[in-house]
């Protein structure tokens, strides 16, 4: 197989524009990678060299990508020998927009490379609740839906994101419809767990272990003030102004912790509500600033609670990413939230306006909140393990490869032999 990764931001380089570019984009990625080749599956990493500039990565890529594709392909390249010599069985894409997947197949079909192409999309603009794409990206709601139609398969993260997907493409028109439902393929997506247990604390200070304080009202698990982690983007969809709203409450209630590990700008939502609370609270709010991945892993080991105020959810890598350390989280019932919480009602909340008054119930309730954070931690590590997820997607290889085979020998047998 040939894998392609996706668009991640090097060390020093900046900000990064989006949260794939310098989290899931790499742990999850990695995971994939490291969980099919569990399963057997031979896997070529498509070499791209490293760049701060996504346009410039983005034609690095391509021009990676056809230089693979010809190279797989034995003498002079001519499409006979393309469709028998190539050593590639499947080409898969982690992500639909970095590189686009209509641009691999493009390379693909100028080769005459008969390959089978699956890609992974992790949000869309056919979720109308997706406000990045429609703020980054406001014209390429169409184009979102030919790029993925240029693919064999279309893994997709969540149930949820298959549903969405179905009805509103479905609204459009009956043919994309059903051009769309016959690719679609929901697999979820693997967290890298053994990164995440590599910068487990290796003494007692972590919420995963118990000491004598943690059974005391307002205490966490490292034996200081219960920690709430808000691991989120700084746009719109997540509504960080909300979590700072709450965040006011709970400090000004409770002896809470909090930490937020992203940038905020000033000029993001929310931005200048959380540093105004870091300098009203100084020591009891942390203002991570992009905190570098292992950085963040440990501080999620340290943390107690995770809270979202999210209006789009495509997965929830952060949340996931949260559970799988321990932390007990407080969720919108929206998006996919209900699905990866299993519908708790310990977890979920129906009214922003009750954000604060749970937050606050679980710091002062450490049996609850440590109960509620074993079980979905045991339950999120079991459903999102590498080994899981690869082999999911790797049934969807094998089938993406064996009708791609039957193609090719009907067209063998098609064929004039003169």
């Amino acid at each position: 197989m040939l894998f392609v990764p996706t668009f991640t931001q090097t060390s020093g380089s900046g900000r990064a524009r989006a949260s794939d570019a310098m989290g899931f984009g790499v742990t999850c990625a990695d995971a994939l990678v490291d969980g099919l080749a569990s399963h057997g599956v031979d896997v070529d990493v498509l070499d791209i060299a490293p760049t701060a500039r996504q346009t410039a990565w983005t034609a690095r890529c391509l021009e990676a990508f056809d230089a693979a594709i010809g190279d797989s392909s034995s003498g002079n390249g001519s499409r006979e020998q393309a469709r028998s010599g190539t050593r590639y069985d499947v080409v898969l894409a982690f992500h639909a927009f970095w590189p686009f997947t209509c641009d691999l197949r493009r390379i693909l079909d100028d080769a005459g490379a008969r390959l089978p192409l699956v890609t992974y999309t992790h949000g869309t603009h056919w979720d109308p609740t997706d406000l990045f794409r429609f703020e980054r990206y406001p014209r390429l709601r169409w184009a979102d839906l030919g790029n993925l139609l240029a693919a064999d398969r279309v893994l997709l993260v969540s149930d949820y994101l298959h549903r969405t997907l179905l009805t509103s493409v479905n609204e459009a028109g009956p043919v994309a419809a059903k051009e769309i439902t016959a690719r679609l393929r929901p697999v979820g997506l693997p967290l890298d767990l053994a990164r995440i247990d590599a910068a487990r604390p290796t003494h007692s200070n972590s919420n995963s272990n118990s000491n004598s304080n943690s059974n005391s009202n307002g205490y966490g698990e490292d034996g200081g003030p219960v920690t709430v982690v808000f691991n989120h983007a700084p746009i719109p969809a997540k509504r960080p102004e909300l979590f700072a709203a709450a965040a006011d409450e709970v400090l000004r209630r409770t002896s809470a912790r909090i930490v937020v590990t992203r940038h905020f700008p000033a000029t993001a939502p929310g931005g200048a509500a959380l540093r105004e609370l870091g300098r009203r609270y100084p020591g009891r709010v942390t203002l991570g600033e992009d905190l570098p991945l292992d950085d963040y892993f440990r501080t999620l080991w340290h943390s107690d609670i995770q809270v979202s105020t999210a209006l789009n959810e495509s997965l929830g890598v952060a949340t996931l990413e949260a559970m799988a350390t321990g932390n007990c989280p407080l969720l919108p019932a929206t998006g996919a939230y209900p699905e990866i919480a299993a519908g708790d009602p310990d977890v979920l909340y129906d009214r922003t306006e009750d954000v604060a008054d749970r937050l606050c119930a679980l710091v002062t309730d450490p049996a609850r909140r440590r109960r509620t954070a074993r079980r979905h931690s045991a339950r999120t590590r079991a459903a999102y393990a590498p080994e899981r997820v690869a082999g999911a997607v790797r049934q969807v290889l094998e089938e993406a490869v064996g009708e791609a085979a039957k193609e090719v020998m009907g067209d063998a047998v098609g064929e004039s032999p003169v």
